[in-house]
């Protein structure tokens, strides 16, 4: 294992529930963040018995609330400038306000944990959810069990690699430049 990676690993374990939180917080406002990662590791640092693996889950189940409150709260200051912006920001075609539209006359409240799972489903539902009727106490219940069940995912991957995960980060250590150069060059196309 590389050194920068060890020292990684020592500063996860150290500060694991502090990093799941914040980093559930900053992936779930749609920012580039690899915090589905820091569930894995911190998974496997729970399945090392380290730190408690439910207190996990429900940290970042707690964290990714935060930022789909955001989201939500954002929708009733406009939610079709806030949706004209995403999809301009993301080069999408008119089409995406649309098709999360579809979303929600098909699917209804369970857009919101149908949503957690697809990134563009989810930036865009939270800010249309008041306008589809959804309450907030519906979008709350809703929201708690999406974000239960992706944190459980995640957490959940990570505790079974367990101890391996270190040996799985270092076999795969290509991965992030090879997706840094994906992104890129899906960005300039």
């Amino acid at each position: 294992m590389t050194d920068a990676l060890q020292l990684f690993a020592q500063w996860l374990a150290r500060h694991t529930y502090a990093v799941v939180i914040a980093g559930a917080t900053i992936d779930a406002t749609g920012f580039p963040f690899p915090g589905r990662l820091l569930l894995v590791a911190a998974g496997a640092i729970a399945a090392g018995g380290h730190v408690d693996t439910a207190l996990v889950i429900v940290l970042g189940a707690a964290g990714t609330m935060l930022g789909d409150h955001f989201w939500y709260f954002a929708g009733a200051l406009g939610s079709d400038r806030l949706l004209g912006l995403y999809c301009r920001f993301t080069f999408s075609s008119r089409r995406c306000r649309r098709r999360t539209n579809d979303w929600f006359r098909r699917f209804g409240a369970l857009t919101i944990v149908v949503g957690r799972f697809v990134a563009g489903v989810r930036l865009l539902a939270w800010p249309l959810a008041r306008d589809h009727g959804v309450g907030y106490g519906t979008f709350l219940a809703f929201d708690m069990a999406g974000a239960l069940l992706w944190s459980m995912l995640w957490v959940g991957l990570g505790w079974l690699v367990g101890d391996h995960w270190r040996e799985a980060a270092h076999q795969t250590t290509w991965l992030v430049p090879a997706a840094l150069i994906a992104g890129l060059l899906a960005m300039i196309a």
